[in-house]
């Protein structure tokens, strides 16, 4: 079973590395005038499903020191700097500001 799910995440790490900007449509995209609309833990719930592959694939690309994503204490603030995406591009898409928001924390500093 284990072995199963590892290769289940090198497929889909496989999948986003490819195409990482066609990845949110295997978990849908809010636009950003509806992510307004949706409660917190609908918003946390889809960041979850979005963040965390996207974060695979990326830690396997850029090779960091540190994983600074899988240490957050919770999503709240990617729901906090999507929020404030979508409330400034009320005509992008909410997996802009997550992409946006995985990349300033994973960036080298």
């Amino acid at each position: 079973m284990k072995r199963y799910f590892s290769r289940l995440i090198l497929s889909l790490g496989l999948v986003f590395a490819i195409c990482p900007l066609h990845a949110q449509h295997l978990f849908g995209n809010p636009e950003c005038f509806g992510w307004q609309s949706l409660d917190d833990k609908q918003k946390t719930l889809w960041l979850n499903a979005f963040l965390v592959p996207l974060n695979l694939t990326n830690v396997a690309r850029k090779k960091p020191v540190e994983d600074v994503f899988t240490k957050l204490a919770s999503l709240d603030p990617a729901r906090i700097y999507v929020d404030n995406f979508c409330l400034l591009h009320v005509e992008s898409m909410a997996s802009v500001g997550a992409i946006q928001y995985l990349e300033a924390l994973t960036a080298e500093k």
